[in-house]
């Protein structure tokens, strides 16, 4: 093939080399942002580092391509791509694998040296640490397209596809580098097509999973913001700016089908008790386990979330309007029926319950006050028990009626 084009590889090792260092130090920087995927971004700055200080290493030895420091160069391009495969496995949920890591870093440096020792040709060398890097590209392009990514689930195709264009691109250049020893060392004056788009690729598509990985990450912490934002962190329920936000919408929808909603203050009996008596983390356990046994117990379609401290609210469409004290009792006696477990020590609790029920032209905020005026009646009548509109305060137990 024709030459196309004359490069000067001396400059594009340089600037390839202090390019991959300012993105290894923006990464070690953006690590100290998302706590979470600070392990994943140090990993890939010390992959990023490794390649660098390489690169610069090849530029500066150009001339003289047979020498020791270009080995270690080439060893060290090779070394930050298995690095960065790592990264890239443990972004999307894989577990650490060191032993894995260090046998592909072994065989690159062992295989290398080898070639070093035996004074064989530098392509040779060179072949050998583009063939060990495309194994590990490929088998983390497999690992990566198996996984799931809903935050970002297009960033993760086009990971998996730009992993498999560089093990293709490393196999490319694995096989010129054996047909033409003087590309690889890069002492040719003139480089043919395939050539320079395979050097080309070699030097973008690294940059490029590194663009694709801060991608991800940014979108995951994009979905945590949004969470934080309308979630309870601590009971993962709804927030109650939420709950006012989706109540309003719920009580227009099942107007509208004939239903009715019910709103249900559940507040744990007595939990100031359990803070003095197991602990301020017991007590955040067992608020944890009672959302869990609230979430649990009613449908999919319900509004369930933390409205204050120990107190929780409830929005459930219903058919009839006695299924709303129906509910409620279950839920009561769900509660009561499972103790919390905290290291070992059993924490039982129980909960008061107050419910409304929907009524034609009343808001929101409107139902949740008289469900708590409900629930004080209940808390005031004994605790442990469930008042609504049309039952009285001491309305026997229905536990064993309804569960």
């Amino acid at each position: 093939m024709a030459p196309v084009l004359i490069v000067d590889m001396q400059t594009l090792w340089l600037i390839s080399g202090v390019t991959v260092l300012a993105t290894a130090a923006t990464l070690m920087f953006l690590r100290s942002l998302h706590h979470p995927s600070a392990p994943v971004l140090g990993l890939q700055a010390l992959a990023m580092s490794l390649a660098g200080n390489a690169l610069l290493v090849a530029g500066l030895t150009a001339h003289d391509h047979e020498s020791l420091a270009r080995g270690v160069a080439t060893i060290g391009v090779g070394a930050g791509a298995v690095i960065a495969c790592e990264a890239v496995r443990r972004l999307y949920g894989a577990a650490p694998r060191p032993a894995v890591l260090f046998a592909f870093l072994f065989l690159l440096v062992a295989g290398a040296l080898g070639f070093e020792t035996l004074r064989e040709d530098s392509a040779m060398r060179t072949a050998y640490v583009d063939s060990v890097v495309a194994a590990a590209v490929a088998l983390t392009a497999v690992r990566v397209a198996r996984a799931r990514d809903p935050a970002a689930e297009v960033v993760r195709r086009v990971l998996v596809g730009a992993g498999a264009l560089y093990a293709i691109t490393s196999i490319v250049a694995a096989t010129l580098a054996l047909r033409n020893p003087q590309v690889a060392s890069g002492m040719a004056s003139d480089i043919d097509t395939v050539a320079l788009v395979t050097m080309a690729l070699g030097a973008l598509v690294p940059m490029a999973i590194t663009g694709l990985m801060l991608a991800a990450v940014h979108s995951r912490m994009a979905d945590e913001l949004r969470a934080l934002a309308t979630t309870d962190p601590l009971t993962r329920l709804l927030s109650r700016r939420v709950l006012f936000d989706s109540g309003e919408p719920l009580l227009a929808s099942t107007r509208l089908s004939g239903r009715m909603v019910a709103a249900m203050m559940v507040d744990i009996d007595h939990f100031k008790q359990i803070n003095d008596m197991h602990g301020h983390a017991a007590g955040d356990a067992v608020l944890r386990h009672c959302a869990r046994q609230l979430r649990a117990g009613v449908r999919a379609e319900a509004l369930a979330a933390r409205y204050g401290g120990e107190e929780f609210c409830l929005l459930v469409p219903i058919e009839r309007e006695r299924d709303a004290f129906v509910a409620a009792e279950r839920l009561r006696h769900r509660i009561a029926s499972q103790p919390c477990i905290v290291n070992g020590t059993t924490v039982p609790m129980t909960v008061s319950i107050g419910v409304a029920i929907h009524e034609h032209g009343q808001r929101l905020a409107q139902l949740l006050a008289r469900a708590d005026e409900l629930l004080y009646e209940a808390k005031r009548s004994g605790r442990n028990r469930v008042v609504s509109a049309d039952s009285p305060a001491d309305q026997p137990d229905l536990a064993l009626l309804v569960v």
